[in-house]
């Protein structure tokens, strides 16, 4: 591994990572993913994956109206001054794009979640009846061949989209005969589809991600991220990158510390997988 050198090297293998590790290699670099845990995908493994992308071709496509002013008065009434407006703009300007890029360069694909609401009614910019929220389509985990077993479960997944359950507005039922085709194809909706869908993506590019790899300090030369130190087995590795690092390592709600410095009231119960300890965080702080 000392020897090896990738142009770009991202820690953490969720939906953002693998997105990012796709988006890279398609402008023709050379990419390394890294996952501290043993399983990959993260947060998103275990969720109803659901996208929140506001102006989205779909939404275009179906005639419902979106306007980047009224996002931004959504967002800015809840961020209470905190999120940065230029970050906004940019992130409101080209989701639209990022969503077309999954669907045409891997096996994503997305519907609009029809009467999923926007979760503050109550602020300016919302929307009631549905559009910015995307639903992913089913996914055949046979397509990953062994690393099917390498994604972090989700034992209460179905092998439904989420408009398909009560949740998404659907009635939880499937056609017994539709239902046993699923199954024998191991099909998966929500956060697992999204995961296996870009899983795919990475692994069709031959970005293969280096499980059990926790990354613990940013290298520097002094001006610039050059790569990062991991720890590989029992071993530490020196993992250079010339042109940076990109860090999707989640959240930070299992570290204590930073969960009381950061949050502005108690966190109890996380719904998110225990290795969300801030790794990225306390190393960008560094």
């Amino acid at each position: 591994m000392e020897d090896i050198e990738f142009d770009v090297i991202i820690l953490g293998c969720g939906a953002s990572g693998m997105i990012a590790a796709i988006a890279a290699h398609e402008k023709g670099l050379k990419v390394g993913i890294f996952e501290k845990e043993s399983v990959i995908g993260g947060t998103t493994a275990i969720s109803g994956g659901i996208i929140w992308a506001p102006m989205n071709t779909h939404m275009k496509d179906a005639n419902i109206p979106d306007s980047e002013e009224d996002v931004l008065n959504y967002f800015m009434s809840l961020s209470q001054g905190d999120i940065d407006n230029e970050l906004l703009k940019a992130f409101i300007e080209n989701c639209s794009e990022a969503i077309s890029f999954l669907e045409n360069n891997t096996s994503a694909n997305f519907s609009i979640l029809s009467g999923y609401p926007d979760y503050y009614l109550n602020r300016p910019g919302a929307i009631a009846g549905g559009g910015r929220a995307l639903d992913n389509g089913l996914f055949s985990f046979l397509e990953l061949g062994k690393w099917k077993n390498k994604v972090r479960d989700n034992e209460s997944s179905l092998p439904m989209t989420l408009a398909e359950t009560p949740l998404g507005g659907g009635t939880g039922k499937i056609d017994e005969d539709d239902l046993q085709k699923r199954l024998d194809l191991d099909k998966r909706g929500m956060g697992q589809a999204l995961i296996g869908a870009l899983l795919k993506g990475c692994l069709d590019r031959g970005i293969q991600p280096f499980t059990e790899s926790k990354a613990f300090k940013l290298m520097t030369d002094g001006y610039s991220v050059i790569g990062a130190k991991i720890e590989i087995g029992n071993k530490v590795k020196e993992i250079k990158a010339s042109r940076g690092v990109i860090i999707a390592t989640g959240g930070f709600e299992w570290n204590k510390e930073l969960v009381s410095a950061f949050l502005r009231g108690p966190m109890t119960h996380p719904a998110s997988p225990p290795s969300n300890t801030g790794d990225g965080l306390i190393m960008a702080q560094e």
